[in-house]
């Protein structure tokens, strides 16, 4: 409105306090993410004093950094396979593969910055990415690449973004095993 970005959405005060007790339990599903995002990012209306303590409440989690960071880690290697899955007509599964390697990077990194991440209707990508401090040179252009670049260029630069991603999971982490095996989301 007048040149201002205005998003609303509506919610009881106690159902708004069940989501935020789900996060402090490090439960968080994309519409929690997305709402715990609206209330940090948010600027209040009206109630200054209640927004102020439902924002420090919705502070990013340690149980929640950790459980993001180990459940994205297993990226598929489409890196190793590209040459095959080319010649095999795949180019839905490539592209399927890159995206979700991507985005489980964009998780890792959110996580580790603790910063709230949710790939349904992910946008402001760049806007998201200059908030991640703790990152990869020119993470918005490998991010770029890979969305939009020719397939094997794509993979050649998840397999070089997702190494990266692992040598700062390794030293903000170092209790994390980095080298988790691919497993199929959901």
């Amino acid at each position: 409105m007048a040149g201002v970005e205005v998003q609303t959405g509506g919610e009881l005060i106690g159902a708004t306090v069940k989501r935020l007790e789900r996060i402090a339990a490090g439960d968080v599903d994309w519409i929690t993410a997305k709402v715990a995002a609206g209330i940090l990012e948010g600027l209040p209306m009206h109630g200054e004093t209640l927004v102020r303590e439902l924002k420090a409440r919705a502070a990013y989690p340690e149980a929640l950094r950790r459980r993001e960071v180990e459940a994205n880690l297993g990226i598929f290697p489409i890196w190793a396979l590209n040459d095959h899955l080319a010649a095999r007509d795949a180019e839905l599964f490539r592209r399927q593969m890159l995206l979700e390697g991507a985005f489980r990077v964009a998780a890792i990194l959110s996580a580790l910055n603790r910063l709230y991440f949710s790939t349904f209707q992910f946008k402001r990508a760049r806007a998201h990415v200059e908030r991640i401090t703790i990152r990869p040179e020119h993470l918005a252009e490998s991010l770029d690449l890979i969305a939009n670049g020719a397939p094997s260029a794509a993979a050649a630069e998840l397999k070089r973004l997702f190494q990266q991603t692992k040598v700062i999971v390794r030293a903000e982490m170092p209790d994390v095993d980095a080298e988790r095996p691919w497993q199929p989301q959901g």
